[in-house]
């Protein structure tokens, strides 16, 4: 199976820093712009299947992509939501030093291992992602192996993903981030390990 991950393009949100989380935050008006060129570049692809996280911003970058690419309409699942950041969802960092000081701080020391009230927490993220990724192995009985399936969800999930697919460890290090409608390709070869093919390429919305 080979799978294309598509972060969702830009929001007001992500210009001003703010942990968007679960919070339904729409594409703004370049993020549309750049949902639009990575459906241009998706063009000529025949997906097996386009998989997205229910919300807003995702929801609106999968959709142009069916659109402009002609991939099959959007399978919605909530194992792609992004990352619930609990009492700090919605925070820019200035707002999250006002309002909790004390958590900033620890944040600041020790970002992955700090515990959060009312996160997810990352335990549990893992195990979403981990039961996506069986959801996957099932939907490839249903579908011809030579065709790719488009995934469109969020930083955090997608950070987790990969982390999953080629094992860190998550309390030291997140080496894998990606940016606004970029695109990653991974490959499982015959064997059953996971080639990257393509990382975090923006090229699509580069002048």
């Amino acid at each position: 199976m080979e799978l294309w991950l598509v972060r969702h393009g830009l929001t007001d949100a992500n210009q001003e820093g703010r942990l968007q989380g679960q919070i339904d935050y729409p594409l703004n008006e370049e993020g549309r712009k750049q949902a639009f060129l990575l459906a241009e570049r998706c063009q000529g692809t025949r997906f097996a299947f386009c998989l997205s996280s229910p919300l807003l911003r995702t929801r609106q970058t999968a959709q142009i992509i069916h659109e402009v690419a002609g991939c099959p309409p959007p399978l919605y699942t909530s194992l792609l939501l992004e990352y619930h950041w609990g009492i700090i969802q919605g925070m820019t960092k200035e707002q999250l030093k006002r309002c909790y000081p004390g958590l900033a701080a620890r944040l600041d020391k020790d970002f992955h291992r700090t515990p959060i009230p009312g996160a997810e927490g990352l335990p549990r993220l893992f195990q979403r992602v981990k039961r996506f990724c069986q959801w996957l192995e099932r939907l490839e009985q249903l579908q011809a192996p030579e065709k790719p399936v488009l995934v469109v969800s969020h930083g955090r999930f997608l950070h987790a993903l990969m982390l999953v697919i080629f094992p860190c460890d998550f309390q030291q290090s997140w080496p894998f981030p990606m940016d606004n409608a970029s695109l990653s390709v991974l490959e499982e070869n015959f064997n059953g390990r996971t080639r990257l093919k393509l990382f975090n390429d923006c090229c699509h919305i580069k002048e």
